[in-house]
C-alpha cells in the first residue's frame, strides 16, 4: 500500500505510472512486420500444397513462440491485440482482412502460378504490419489515458 494521503496525489501517482507503462508499450519496426509475415503465412498455408502448407504452418507457430519470448524478454510481457479499450475496430479490421483474405486464396486452383494469390498475401502483410503499428498507438494512448 501506499502512504499517499491526498487524492490528488494519488491520482498523479498513477497518471505517472501509466505515462511510464505507456511509454513502455513501443515496438520497433520489425516487430510490427514480423507479426504481418506471421498473419501472412498462415493465410498462405491454407491455400498451398499441404507439404509447403505445414511447413508454412509450422514456420509461422514457431515464429509465434519466437515473438512471445523475444516480447518477454526484451519489454518484461507480451501483449496480445485482444485488449480491452479502443484498439477493438483495428482488431476487427485485422479479423476482416485475414477473413477476406483467406476466402480469396481459397479460390485459386493453382495459387502459387496466380499473381493474385501474392497480390492477396502482398495486402495481408501490408495491411496487418500497418494495422498492427496504428493498434499500438492507440493502445498506448488508452494506457496513457487510464482507459484500461
Amino acid at each position: 500500500m501506499s502512504d499517499v494521503k491526498d487524492p490528488r496525489d494519488a491520482l498523479a501517482v498513477l497518471n505517472s505510472t501509466n505515462d511510464r507503462l505507456a511509454k513502455r508499450m513501443h515496438w520497433p519496426l520489425w516487430r510490427h512486420l514480423a507479426g504481418g509475415l506471421l498473419l501472412t503465412l498462415i493465410v498462405g498455408s491454407v491455400a498451398l500444397p499441404r507439404a509447403i502448407s505445414i511447413v508454412a504452418f509450422v514456420v509461422a507457430m514457431v515464429m509465434t513462440i519466437l515473438l512471445v519470448q523475444d516480447d518477454k524478454k526484451r519489454h518484461g510481457m507480451f501483449v496480445s491485440g485482444y485488449q480491452r479499450g479502443r484498439t477493438v475496430w483495428i482488431v476487427g479490421a485485422i479479423v476482416a482482412l485475414i477473413v477476406s483474405a483467406l476466402i480469396v486464396v481459397m479460390r485459386f486452383d493453382e495459387p502459387v502460378a496466380n499473381p493474385w494469390f501474392w497480390v492477396t498475401l502482398s495486402i495481408v502483410f501490408l495491411g496487418t504490419s500497418g494495422l498492427s503499428s496504428i493498434w499500438e498507438r492507440v493502445y498506448r494512448k488508452d494506457v496513457r489515458e487510464g482507459r484500461l
